[in-house]
């Protein structure tokens, strides 16, 4: 199979939910990219190529950074994602900016 991929995939362990309009799945991350990254397929999962998503990455209880993806790939065990814009790998949070102080 071809790899068309800009961006080389880097292995990584972490845990994401995937969540397309009112179902989710918890999943785990096989690698990740700037451009997108690859899951094992959870259980139950219907998604299909070009469905658009919100890719939610957490590894322990706090704030979750969340990263707007399509479906790129579809196999019997794992899922591969585009993301909408570009990634750190792996993804993280953007910094809350400050309004500015009123005189």
């Amino acid at each position: 199979m071809n790899d068309h991929r800009f961006n080389p995939r880097v292995p990584y362990a972490a845990r994401v939910m995937v969540v397309r309009d009112e179902e989710a799945w918890l999943g785990e991350v096989v690698d990740l990219s700037e451009g997108g990254c690859g899951l094992f397929r959870p259980e139950g999962c219907s998604l299909q190529v070009a469905e658009v998503v919100q890719l939610v990455f957490f590894d322990e209880p706090g704030p979750a950074v969340l990263v707007g993806a399509r479906v790129a790939r579809v196999q019997e065990s794992l899922l591969g994602f585009e993301y909408h814009d570009p990634q750190q790998v792996p993804p993280v949070r953007a910094e809350a900016t400050t309004p500015p102080a009123r005189a």
